[in-house]
Protein backbone atom coordinates (compact mmCIF):
# COMPACT_ATOMS: atom_id res chain seq x y z
CA UNK A 1 0.00 0.00 0.00
CA UNK A 2 2.75 2.30 0.73
CA UNK A 3 4.60 1.40 -2.16
CA UNK A 4 1.30 2.62 -4.78
CA UNK A 5 0.78 5.77 -2.73
CA UNK A 6 4.35 6.21 -3.41
CA UNK A 7 4.09 5.82 -7.24
CA UNK A 8 0.53 7.80 -7.35
CA UNK A 9 2.65 10.66 -5.55
CA UNK A 10 5.97 9.99 -8.10
CA UNK A 11 2.99 9.95 -11.41
CA UNK A 12 1.30 13.15 -10.02
CA UNK A 13 4.79 15.04 -10.39
CA UNK A 14 5.23 13.68 -14.07
CA UNK A 15 2.05 15.18 -14.59
CA UNK A 16 3.08 18.86 -12.97
CA UNK A 17 6.36 18.75 -15.15
CA UNK A 18 4.37 19.51 -18.17
CA UNK A 19 3.17 22.97 -16.37
CA UNK A 20 5.73 25.33 -17.13
CA UNK A 21 7.76 25.35 -13.91
CA UNK A 22 9.77 28.12 -12.40
CA UNK A 23 13.90 27.95 -12.28
CA UNK A 24 15.74 26.91 -9.58
CA UNK A 25 17.75 29.43 -8.70
CA UNK A 26 21.76 28.87 -8.27
CA UNK A 27 24.98 30.75 -7.05
CA UNK A 28 23.79 32.05 -3.64
CA UNK A 29 26.27 35.03 -2.39
CA UNK A 30 27.24 33.04 1.03
CA UNK A 31 25.38 34.44 4.39
CA UNK A 32 27.02 34.55 7.37
CA UNK A 33 24.17 35.32 10.00
CA UNK A 34 20.44 35.51 10.17
CA UNK A 35 18.37 37.50 12.23
CA UNK A 36 15.11 39.98 12.12
CA UNK A 37 14.46 43.25 11.87
CA UNK A 38 12.80 45.25 14.70
CA UNK A 39 11.66 48.05 12.30
CA UNK A 40 11.21 48.20 8.32
CA UNK A 41 14.63 48.74 7.43
CA UNK A 42 16.46 50.89 5.02
CA UNK A 43 19.23 49.12 2.97
CA UNK A 44 21.63 51.72 2.43
CA UNK A 45 24.26 52.10 -0.15
CA UNK A 46 27.00 53.06 2.51
CA UNK A 47 27.10 52.57 6.19
CA UNK A 48 26.18 56.03 6.74
CA UNK A 49 22.92 57.55 8.03
CA UNK A 50 22.97 60.07 4.74
CA UNK A 51 23.61 57.23 2.22
CA UNK A 52 21.74 56.93 -0.40
CA UNK A 53 18.66 53.68 0.37
CA UNK A 54 19.07 50.94 -2.60
CA UNK A 55 16.17 48.58 -0.35
CA UNK A 56 14.16 48.09 2.21
CA UNK A 57 13.62 44.95 4.60
CA UNK A 58 9.99 45.29 5.95
CA UNK A 59 9.28 45.16 9.90
CA UNK A 60 9.95 41.22 11.58
CA UNK A 61 11.46 39.96 8.03
CA UNK A 62 14.25 38.20 7.30
CA UNK A 63 17.82 39.50 7.60
CA UNK A 64 20.57 38.10 5.37
CA UNK A 65 24.03 39.30 6.96
CA UNK A 66 27.07 38.85 4.88
CA UNK A 67 29.37 40.99 7.31
CA UNK A 68 29.48 42.75 10.35
CA UNK A 69 31.62 45.75 9.27
CA UNK A 70 31.61 47.24 13.00
CA UNK A 71 29.38 47.19 16.03
CA UNK A 72 27.12 49.87 14.31
CA UNK A 73 26.42 48.65 10.90
CA UNK A 74 26.07 44.93 9.02
CA UNK A 75 26.25 44.85 5.71
CA UNK A 76 23.68 42.33 4.47
CA UNK A 77 22.05 40.90 0.97
CA UNK A 78 18.66 41.59 -0.05
CA UNK A 79 17.14 39.88 -3.30
CA UNK A 80 17.60 42.58 -5.24
CA UNK A 81 21.08 44.85 -3.82
CA UNK A 82 23.73 44.33 -1.70
CA UNK A 83 24.17 47.12 1.22
CA UNK A 84 23.99 48.31 4.88
CA UNK A 85 21.65 48.63 7.96
CA UNK A 86 21.72 49.38 11.74
CA UNK A 87 22.64 46.66 14.03
CA UNK A 88 20.68 48.11 16.58
CA UNK A 89 17.78 47.41 14.84
CA UNK A 90 18.24 43.30 13.85
CA UNK A 91 17.29 41.29 16.72
CA UNK A 92 17.88 37.10 17.18
CA UNK A 93 21.35 37.20 15.41
CA UNK A 94 22.39 33.71 14.84
CA UNK A 95 24.94 32.13 12.83
CA UNK A 96 23.97 30.05 9.68
CA UNK A 97 24.09 26.83 11.87
CA UNK A 98 21.81 28.45 14.40
CA UNK A 99 24.16 29.90 17.26
CA UNK A 100 23.80 32.48 18.88
CA UNK A 101 26.10 34.93 18.72
CA UNK A 102 24.77 37.51 21.34
CA UNK A 103 25.97 40.14 18.88
CA UNK A 104 23.10 42.88 19.74
CA UNK A 105 22.07 44.98 22.20
CA UNK A 106 18.27 45.47 23.06
CA UNK A 107 16.81 47.44 20.76
CA UNK A 108 15.68 50.53 21.31
CA UNK A 109 11.76 51.81 22.60
CA UNK A 110 10.61 53.90 18.93
CA UNK A 111 9.75 57.15 19.11
CA UNK A 112 6.35 57.90 18.65
CA UNK A 113 5.29 58.38 15.00
CA UNK A 114 2.48 59.45 12.66
CA UNK A 115 -1.39 57.53 12.77
CA UNK A 116 -0.27 54.56 10.74
CA UNK A 117 -3.58 54.42 9.12
CA UNK A 118 -2.56 56.38 6.36
CA UNK A 119 -5.90 55.84 4.47
CA UNK A 120 -8.65 57.68 6.75
CA UNK A 121 -12.13 55.98 7.77
CA UNK A 122 -14.93 58.55 7.46
CA UNK A 123 -17.21 55.57 8.34
CA UNK A 124 -17.14 52.41 10.60
CA UNK A 125 -17.31 49.29 8.80
CA UNK A 126 -17.17 45.94 10.23
CA UNK A 127 -14.94 43.87 7.80
CA UNK A 128 -13.28 41.15 10.09
CA UNK A 129 -14.60 39.89 13.21
CA UNK A 130 -11.45 38.67 15.94
CA UNK A 131 -11.42 38.25 19.31
CA UNK A 132 -9.33 39.01 22.08
CA UNK A 133 -5.78 36.69 22.85
CA UNK A 134 -5.49 37.09 26.04
CA UNK A 135 -6.92 40.49 27.86
CA UNK A 136 -5.50 44.05 26.55
CA UNK A 137 -6.65 47.89 26.28
CA UNK A 138 -7.99 49.58 23.78
CA UNK A 139 -6.27 52.94 23.34
CA UNK A 140 -8.00 56.25 21.69
CA UNK A 141 -5.09 56.26 18.99
CA UNK A 142 -2.89 53.84 17.94
CA UNK A 143 0.02 54.40 20.62
CA UNK A 144 1.00 52.53 23.11
CA UNK A 145 1.85 55.16 25.16
CA UNK A 146 -1.38 56.69 24.47
CA UNK A 147 -5.09 56.89 26.23
CA UNK A 148 -6.45 53.52 27.33
CA UNK A 149 -9.93 53.53 26.52
CA UNK A 150 -10.64 50.62 28.86
CA UNK A 151 -9.40 46.67 29.66
CA UNK A 152 -10.80 44.36 27.33
CA UNK A 153 -11.00 40.79 28.74
CA UNK A 154 -9.48 37.82 27.00
CA UNK A 155 -12.66 35.68 24.84
CA UNK A 156 -14.30 38.90 23.82
CA UNK A 157 -15.30 39.30 20.48
CA UNK A 158 -14.73 42.49 18.54
CA UNK A 159 -15.46 43.68 15.32
CA UNK A 160 -12.53 45.14 13.15
CA UNK A 161 -12.59 47.43 10.36
CA UNK A 162 -9.03 48.07 9.10
CA UNK A 163 -5.80 46.82 10.05
CA UNK A 164 -2.28 48.97 9.79
CA UNK A 165 0.80 48.08 10.98
CA UNK A 166 0.72 46.81 14.31
CA UNK A 167 -2.52 48.23 15.15
CA UNK A 168 -6.22 47.55 14.61
CA UNK A 169 -9.18 49.82 14.61
CA UNK A 170 -11.78 47.74 16.30
CA UNK A 171 -15.71 48.21 17.88
CA UNK A 172 -16.23 46.78 20.91
CA UNK A 173 -19.29 47.18 22.60
CA UNK A 174 -20.40 50.17 20.20
CA UNK A 175 -17.09 51.54 21.67
CA UNK A 176 -14.17 52.50 18.84
CA UNK A 177 -10.97 52.55 19.38
CA UNK A 178 -7.20 51.07 18.64
CA UNK A 179 -5.53 47.61 19.68
CA UNK A 180 -2.81 46.07 19.03
CA UNK A 181 -3.33 43.19 16.36
CA UNK A 182 -0.96 40.81 18.17
CA UNK A 183 -3.42 40.88 21.09
CA UNK A 184 -6.34 39.60 18.68
CA UNK A 185 -6.68 36.02 17.32
CA UNK A 186 -9.46 33.96 15.43
CA UNK A 187 -9.93 36.30 12.38
CA UNK A 188 -12.50 35.65 9.97
CA UNK A 189 -13.37 38.17 7.53
CA UNK A 190 -16.87 39.72 7.57
CA UNK A 191 -15.91 40.89 3.93
CA UNK A 192 -14.08 38.10 1.82
CA UNK A 193 -12.40 41.17 -0.04
CA UNK A 194 -11.32 43.27 3.25
CA UNK A 195 -7.86 41.94 2.97
CA UNK A 196 -5.25 40.01 4.24
CA UNK A 197 -6.05 38.37 7.78
CA UNK A 198 -3.21 39.26 10.20
CA UNK A 199 -0.72 36.26 11.11
CA UNK A 200 -1.58 34.23 8.05
CA UNK A 201 0.72 32.11 6.52
CA UNK A 202 0.68 32.86 2.50
CA UNK A 203 3.21 30.17 1.05
CA UNK A 204 3.91 31.29 -2.57
CA UNK A 205 4.78 27.76 -4.63
CA UNK A 206 4.16 24.03 -4.57
CA UNK A 207 7.33 21.97 -4.39
CA UNK A 208 7.75 18.46 -5.21
CA UNK A 209 10.47 16.51 -3.30
CA UNK A 210 12.37 14.17 -5.46
CA UNK A 211 13.88 11.98 -2.67
CA UNK A 212 13.31 11.44 1.23
CA UNK A 213 13.68 14.95 2.63
CA UNK A 214 13.80 16.06 6.48
CA UNK A 215 12.36 19.14 7.65
CA UNK A 216 14.29 21.64 9.43
CA UNK A 217 13.81 24.10 11.44
CA UNK A 218 15.24 27.74 10.11
CA UNK A 219 15.91 28.96 13.84
CA UNK A 220 19.00 26.08 15.14
CA UNK A 221 18.78 23.49 11.20
CA UNK A 222 16.86 20.63 13.92
CA UNK A 223 14.95 18.22 12.31
CA UNK A 224 11.15 19.01 13.07
CA UNK A 225 10.03 16.07 11.77
CA UNK A 226 11.06 12.51 13.08
CA UNK A 227 9.77 10.53 9.99
CA UNK A 228 11.35 12.03 7.02
CA UNK A 229 9.28 12.83 3.95
CA UNK A 230 8.66 10.32 0.81
CA UNK A 231 9.62 10.98 -2.44
CA UNK A 232 7.00 12.93 -4.75
CA UNK A 233 5.80 15.12 -1.68
CA UNK A 234 3.82 18.08 -2.43
CA UNK A 235 4.69 20.71 0.11
CA UNK A 236 3.47 24.67 0.33
CA UNK A 237 6.40 26.49 0.72
CA UNK A 238 7.51 30.34 0.25
CA UNK A 239 10.10 31.80 -1.70
CA UNK A 240 13.60 29.81 -1.45
CA UNK A 241 15.80 32.15 1.17
CA UNK A 242 19.32 33.44 0.07
CA UNK A 243 20.42 30.70 1.80
CA UNK A 244 19.39 28.61 -1.01
CA UNK A 245 16.43 26.28 0.72
CA UNK A 246 12.52 26.58 0.24
CA UNK A 247 11.00 27.61 3.79
CA UNK A 248 7.91 25.99 4.42
CA UNK A 249 5.16 26.61 7.67
CA UNK A 250 5.57 23.82 9.91
CA UNK A 251 3.07 23.13 12.79
CA UNK A 252 3.89 26.83 14.36
CA UNK A 253 7.03 27.82 12.98
CA UNK A 254 9.19 27.37 10.10
CA UNK A 255 11.19 25.23 8.33
CA UNK A 256 12.83 24.42 5.71
CA UNK A 257 13.89 21.91 2.70
CA UNK A 258 17.49 21.60 1.14
CA UNK A 259 16.57 22.84 -2.66
CA UNK A 260 18.88 20.07 -3.72
CA UNK A 261 15.75 17.98 -2.91
CA UNK A 262 13.30 19.40 -5.04
CA UNK A 263 12.23 17.77 -8.44
CA UNK A 264 9.89 20.66 -9.48
CA UNK A 265 8.16 23.47 -8.35
CA UNK A 266 4.92 25.45 -9.01
CA UNK A 267 3.96 28.78 -8.39
CA UNK A 268 0.83 30.32 -6.79
CA UNK A 269 -0.64 32.71 -8.68
CA UNK A 270 -2.52 35.94 -7.76
CA UNK A 271 -6.39 35.13 -7.66
CA UNK A 272 -6.37 38.19 -9.95
CA UNK A 273 -4.21 37.37 -12.50
CA UNK A 274 -4.85 33.86 -12.65
CA UNK A 275 -5.79 32.21 -15.84
CA UNK A 276 -8.25 28.77 -15.93
CA UNK A 277 -5.55 25.99 -14.78
CA UNK A 278 -3.61 27.93 -12.67
CA UNK A 279 -2.83 27.03 -8.90
CA UNK A 280 -3.99 30.15 -6.56
CA UNK A 281 -3.57 28.66 -3.07
CA UNK A 282 -1.55 26.15 -1.44
CA UNK A 283 -1.09 25.44 2.15
CA UNK A 284 0.69 22.18 3.85
CA UNK A 285 0.09 20.63 7.50
CA UNK A 286 2.39 17.76 8.87
CA UNK A 287 1.19 14.57 11.11
CA UNK A 288 3.04 11.67 12.67
CA UNK A 289 3.11 8.26 10.52
CA UNK A 290 5.63 6.79 13.51
CA UNK A 291 3.30 5.87 15.83
CA UNK A 292 2.11 2.35 15.01
CA UNK A 293 -1.03 1.61 17.60
CA UNK A 294 -4.23 0.54 16.04
CA UNK A 295 -5.80 4.09 16.47
CA UNK A 296 -3.07 6.08 15.40
CA UNK A 297 -3.14 4.08 12.10
CA UNK A 298 -6.70 4.70 12.65
CA UNK A 299 -6.46 8.37 12.09
CA UNK A 300 -4.05 8.07 9.04
CA UNK A 301 -6.77 6.39 7.14
CA UNK A 302 -9.28 8.81 8.07
CA UNK A 303 -6.66 11.31 6.70
CA UNK A 304 -6.73 9.72 3.37
CA UNK A 305 -10.06 9.05 3.04
CA UNK A 306 -11.36 12.21 3.92
CA UNK A 307 -9.07 13.88 1.97
CA UNK A 308 -10.11 11.64 -1.04
CA UNK A 309 -13.78 12.59 -0.28
CA UNK A 310 -12.56 16.67 -1.11
CA UNK A 311 -10.67 16.38 -3.95
CA UNK A 312 -12.02 17.22 -6.92
CA UNK A 313 -14.10 19.11 -5.27
CA UNK A 314 -15.64 22.35 -7.62
CA UNK A 315 -17.57 25.19 -6.22
CA UNK A 316 -19.05 27.46 -8.76
CA UNK A 317 -19.27 30.98 -8.13
CA UNK A 318 -22.04 31.71 -5.23
CA UNK A 319 -21.66 28.05 -4.39
CA UNK A 320 -21.99 27.17 -0.81
CA UNK A 321 -20.00 24.55 0.82
CA UNK A 322 -20.75 22.68 4.26
CA UNK A 323 -17.88 20.02 5.14
CA UNK A 324 -19.86 17.99 7.78
CA UNK A 325 -21.86 16.78 4.57
CA UNK A 326 -18.98 16.36 2.74
CA UNK A 327 -17.19 14.53 4.45
CA UNK A 328 -19.68 13.42 7.26
CA UNK A 329 -20.85 11.75 9.10
CA UNK A 330 -18.22 10.56 11.41
CA UNK A 331 -19.12 6.83 11.90
CA UNK A 332 -17.80 3.18 11.39
CA UNK A 333 -20.43 2.52 8.74
CA UNK A 334 -18.94 5.73 6.35
CA UNK A 335 -15.70 3.75 6.46
CA UNK A 336 -13.99 5.98 9.45
CA UNK A 337 -12.20 4.25 11.97
CA UNK A 338 -11.19 4.40 15.59
CA UNK A 339 -9.04 7.03 16.27
CA UNK A 340 -7.42 10.13 18.78
CA UNK A 341 -9.86 13.37 18.70
CA UNK A 342 -9.76 16.40 20.96
CA UNK A 343 -12.65 16.19 23.51
CA UNK A 344 -13.51 17.06 26.94
CA UNK A 345 -15.11 13.80 27.86
CA UNK A 346 -13.50 11.33 25.46
CA UNK A 347 -9.88 10.53 24.30
CA UNK A 348 -10.63 8.65 20.91
CA UNK A 349 -13.76 8.58 18.77
CA UNK A 350 -14.60 7.73 15.03
CA UNK A 351 -13.08 9.97 12.39
CA UNK A 352 -10.04 11.05 14.44
CA UNK A 353 -8.00 13.47 12.20
CA UNK A 354 -10.75 14.60 9.59
CA UNK A 355 -10.10 17.60 12.12
CA UNK A 356 -6.66 18.39 10.31
CA UNK A 357 -8.11 17.61 7.12
CA UNK A 358 -10.45 20.60 7.60
CA UNK A 359 -8.03 23.17 9.26
CA UNK A 360 -5.84 22.75 5.96
CA UNK A 361 -8.82 22.72 4.02
CA UNK A 362 -9.82 26.36 5.63
CA UNK A 363 -6.29 27.51 5.93
CA UNK A 364 -5.60 27.36 2.03
CA UNK A 365 -9.56 28.87 1.54
CA UNK A 366 -8.73 32.13 3.61
CA UNK A 367 -5.85 32.61 1.64
CA UNK A 368 -8.24 33.96 -1.28
CA UNK A 369 -11.35 36.30 -0.83
CA UNK A 370 -13.97 33.30 0.18
CA UNK A 371 -16.49 34.04 2.68
CA UNK A 372 -16.33 32.05 5.78
CA UNK A 373 -19.93 31.47 7.32
CA UNK A 374 -19.16 29.27 10.10
CA UNK A 375 -16.15 27.96 11.80
CA UNK A 376 -14.95 26.46 15.01
CA UNK A 377 -12.09 26.10 16.79
CA UNK A 378 -11.51 23.33 19.00
CA UNK A 379 -11.03 25.18 21.95
CA UNK A 380 -10.17 28.48 23.20
CA UNK A 381 -6.69 27.35 24.55
CA UNK A 382 -6.09 25.20 21.47
CA UNK A 383 -5.33 22.41 23.61
CA UNK A 384 -3.60 19.42 21.54
CA UNK A 385 -3.27 21.67 18.63
CA UNK A 386 -0.36 22.49 17.21
CA UNK A 387 -0.80 22.06 13.49
CA UNK A 388 -1.28 25.54 13.01
CA UNK A 389 -0.63 28.87 14.27
CA UNK A 390 -3.16 29.70 17.24
CA UNK A 391 -6.20 30.84 15.89
CA UNK A 392 -6.31 29.43 12.78
CA UNK A 393 -7.98 25.83 13.71
CA UNK A 394 -11.22 24.70 12.61
CA UNK A 395 -13.12 21.58 14.53
CA UNK A 396 -15.54 19.54 12.29
CA UNK A 397 -17.87 16.95 14.55
CA UNK A 398 -21.57 16.84 15.63
CA UNK A 399 -23.65 19.70 15.27
CA UNK A 400 -22.64 23.00 15.01
CA UNK A 401 -19.38 21.91 15.27
CA UNK A 402 -18.51 22.58 11.47
CA UNK A 403 -17.15 24.36 8.20
CA UNK A 404 -19.23 26.28 5.72
CA UNK A 405 -18.00 29.04 3.20
CA UNK A 406 -19.36 30.38 -0.23
CA UNK A 407 -16.87 30.64 -3.30
CA UNK A 408 -16.99 34.72 -3.61
CA UNK A 409 -14.78 34.65 -6.14
CA UNK A 410 -15.39 35.65 -9.46
CA UNK A 411 -15.04 32.24 -11.11
CA UNK A 412 -15.12 28.17 -10.40
CA UNK A 413 -12.43 26.69 -8.29
CA UNK A 414 -11.26 23.01 -8.01
CA UNK A 415 -9.67 22.05 -4.48
CA UNK A 416 -7.49 19.11 -4.72
CA UNK A 417 -5.36 17.20 -1.79
CA UNK A 418 -1.46 15.85 -2.41
CA UNK A 419 -1.36 13.15 0.71
CA UNK A 420 2.39 11.38 1.27
CA UNK A 421 3.33 9.54 4.78
CA UNK A 422 3.73 12.31 7.07
CA UNK A 423 2.07 15.32 5.02
CA UNK A 424 -1.06 16.87 3.64
CA UNK A 425 -1.05 19.67 1.03
CA UNK A 426 -4.40 20.96 -0.10
CA UNK A 427 -4.66 23.21 -3.31
CA UNK A 428 -7.02 25.52 -4.81
CA UNK A 429 -6.73 25.81 -8.72
CA UNK A 430 -9.11 27.99 -11.05
CA UNK A 431 -11.14 26.58 -13.63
Amino acid sequence: MRYLKHLIALLTVLVLLTQPLLPLAEGFTPVAYVGKAVITLKVRSAPDREARGVDTIPEKGTVYVLEVTDPDWLLVKTDRAEGYVLAKYVSGMHDVGGVDISLLREPPELPDGEDPFVKQVDAFVENYVAYVRSGDYLYQTPDADGRRLRHIDAGKELRVCAVSGDWSLVRYREQEGYMLSSSLYKWDRLDPYAGEIPGLALPTRLIFLARTADVFSVEDNTILKADPLPPGSAIAAYEKDLLGRYLTPYHRTTGYVDAELVAAELAVVPWQDAQPGDLIAAMSTYYAVGIHTEKHRGRNWNIYLSTGMLSGIVLQPGQSFDMNKTIGPYRRSTGYHEAPIISSDAASGYGGGTCQVNTTFYVTSIQLPILVTHRRVHSDNDVGITYVPRGFDAAVGAGGINLQLINTLPYAIRYQFFVSDGVMTCCIFRL
